[in-house]
């Protein structure tokens, strides 16, 4: 009952935003009340941290599902992979929609505390780097391209939520990740040379 009820508080906060959520509006959309949602989850803050832990799980579980079909796609490719699920349905753009606002956001406006905020970006940008550091990338290259890889693909996320420019934004992020993929190829090179 509470999973289900954390899939439908995950589906309205990514229709509804994190902005001005209040529980009653939410529990009167879900059918339920203020009450049954506190009983569940505790305060606002500890509902809002758990449904965008769910968020999360969520785009995990579609890269890992990505990843058992194709176990050795580049950190590049898996981004390329991200761009096209985000560009696939306003649900997708929507769901993770509500990390950028979770971590943009006045924690007095949300009730969230910094670490939950900043979760919403450094869980990204530590696979990445993860990634990045399995594909030769030196640990100290590594940090920094994993930060503008994930700045990067943030904003341009914002511009598609704010512009919608599909075409513009796929050329700029296919420019950024062509200059990444350099990046990893000469590391590679650079290992594996006498």
């Amino acid at each position: 009952m509470k999973r289900q009820l954390l899939e439908r508080v995950v589906a309205y906060l990514a229709k509804h935003g994190l902005g001005e959520m209040s529980l009653r509006p939410m529990a009167a959309a879900l059918e339920t009340s203020p009450n049954r949602l506190v009983h569940h989850f505790g305060s606002k803050q500890e509902l809002l941290t758990a449904a965008l832990a769910r968020a999360i799980e969520l785009q995990v579980d579609e890269q890992n599902r990505w990843l058992s079909r194709d176990p050795s796609i580049s950190q590049v490719n898996l981004l390329r992979k991200w761009w096209r699920w985000l560009n696939a349905s306003q649900a997708n753009l929507a769901l993770a929609r509500l990390g950028l606002e979770a971590a943009t956001l006045e924690a007095t406006q949300t009730g969230l505390t910094g670490e939950v905020r900043a979760e919403q970006i450094g869980v990204w940008r530590t696979e990445i780097e993860q990634r990045l550091l399995h594909e030769g990338v030196s640990p100290v290259d590594a940090v920094i391209e994993a930060s503008l890889l994930k700045a990067m693909f943030t904003g341009l996320m914002v511009d598609l939520m704010a512009t919608g420019d599909r075409l513009r934004l796929t050329r700029s992020l296919e420019l950024g990740l062509s200059r990444v993929e350099s990046r990893v190829a000469a590391a590679q090179t650079a290992t594996h040379a006498p």
